[in-house]
């Protein structure tokens, strides 16, 4: 039974190795696919270097470049001024609960006292 070939590891070329590659790339004295072969990097992944350094907008081509990254530097700090807010009182309002024998439970929210009295009259 052969042997399992062990997974392959991600590996990580430098912005200064894409740099190099791209520039020869443009010297045009090996194509694409030879320059892939002689640093064992994917066709595409070559091509895809060449069209970052084109648009100019990738990380690793302002890092290659020497460029400051802008997007990492700090934002300015605004001052802000916060000032406390008291606390409303939370008050409770009163609240009669009545349970009856069937389980039903009735409550009474601000009851009144003619509420109460219809209340006591009811249950008489």
């Amino acid at each position: 039974m052969p042997a399992l070939k062990q997974p392959d590891i991600r590996r990580f070329f430098s912005p200064e190795l894409k740099w190099q590659i791209v520039q020869e790339s443009k010297e045009q004295t090996l194509s694409v696919s030879q320059l892939a072969r002689k640093y064992d990097v994917n066709t595409n992944q070559v091509f895809r270097w060449i069209r970052d350094v084109n648009l100019g907008n990738a990380l690793w081509v302002r890092r290659a470049k020497g460029e400051v990254d802008t997007s990492a530097a700090p934002m300015p700090f605004l001052p802000v001024s916060v000032s406390a807010i008291e606390a409303v009182p939370v008050l409770h309002k009163p609240a009669i609960t009545v349970s009856f024998r069937s389980g039903h439970q009735l409550v009474l929210h601000e009851a009144t006292p003619g509420m109460l009295q219809q209340l006591v009259a009811a249950l008489s």
